[in-house]
């Protein structure tokens, strides 16, 4: 009830307020929309992140491409980092000619993928070596004496 009061508010300050309460009120979309409104992107920024949903972030995202920010289209990779996939950040940025404000994104996810690769890389080795071994080890019994052939 106080957020719906607020939200209509001629002051931007108490319509932050607003913004505010719906966040901790888990209402994240109505919070984004009104921070949108009163232009406090980073307030809508960090309620996407809080919010922890990739479709809200994206969104966000979208919105500052279609609007042209292009420094809050990098502040939101930045912000939202965990929420955004790689593909909808490159295709938004490639299509828009927005790849300079994308390449620090980018550069991070790449780097991220690559310390993942290796890491599985290591595991793989390791437990393909340690199966090379057992196998090795099973094929090594040769017994010091063998029985003749009684057949004859």
């Amino acid at each position: 009830a106080l957020a719906q009061r607020l939200e209509k508010h001629e002051l931007m300050e108490m319509r932050r307020i607003a913004a505010l309460v719906y966040q901790k009120n888990k209402r994240y979309k109505q919070s984004i929309e009104l921070s949108k409104q009163d232009m406090v992107y980073k307030d809508a920024m960090e309620t996407a992140c809080e919010s922890g949903n990739t479709e809200l972030a994206e969104n966000l995202l979208k919105f500052f491409v279609e609007n042209g920010h292009k420094e809050c289209f990098a502040a939101c990779l930045y912000t939202c980092y965990d929420l955004i996939t790689p593909d909808v950040a490159l295709e938004l940025a490639w299509r828009n000619g927005l790849t300079d404000f994308c390449m620090p994104y980018l550069i991070q996810v790449m780097r991220e993928f690559t310390g993942r690769v290796n890491a599985l890389d290591k595991k793989t080795t390791k437990k393909e070596e340690e199966e090379e071994k057992n196998k090795s080890a099973a094929n090594d019994y040769v017994p010091d004496y063998m029985v003749p052939n009684m057949m004859g």
